[in-house]
């Protein structure tokens, strides 16, 4: 995914940087999405509804098990499709690859000690 047209996202710096800014979008989308969606569902519902006279009182609805089970497994979903798309990029990204490079590092107050597996040392920096 290419997107150096977008002012806050740096350049891909690895391989995995496409994976994980489609994820962010896809959240983004979501979020967005159901943020215009209930914000005007409220604005409709409080301009239809609004009282007119003060003896116009409603009466009260009675709870309807399959739209609140709907609306509980619906949001449910989403949410798992985050976690599991998530996850993927996380465990993808978790296991270093066959021929990596060992570097053993210590932080210290005011310093990063590194020494690489063939013995050499190295204080702040690090040369690959």
């Amino acid at each position: 995914m290419q997107t150096s047209w977008i002012p806050f996202i740096p350049e891909s710096a690895s391989t995995v940087s496409s994976k994980v800014d489609a994820l962010y979008f896809y959240l983004c989308g979501v979020t967005l999405f159901f943020t215009v969606l209930i914000s005007g569902t409220i604005i409709f519902f409080v301009i239809k509804y609004r009282r007119r006279s003060p003896f116009e009182i409603p009466q009260p609805i009675a709870g309807s098990h399959k739209l609140e089970t709907l609306w509980s497994v619906i949001p449910f979903i989403i949410a798992m499709s985050m976690f599991a798309w998530g996850a993927q990029i996380y465990f993808e990204n978790s296991r270093p690859p066959k021929n990596a490079n060992e570097i053993y590092v210590v932080g210290k107050q005011w310093m990063w000690k590194i020494q690489h597996s063939t013995g050499q040392r190295e204080i702040n920096e690090l040369h690959v």
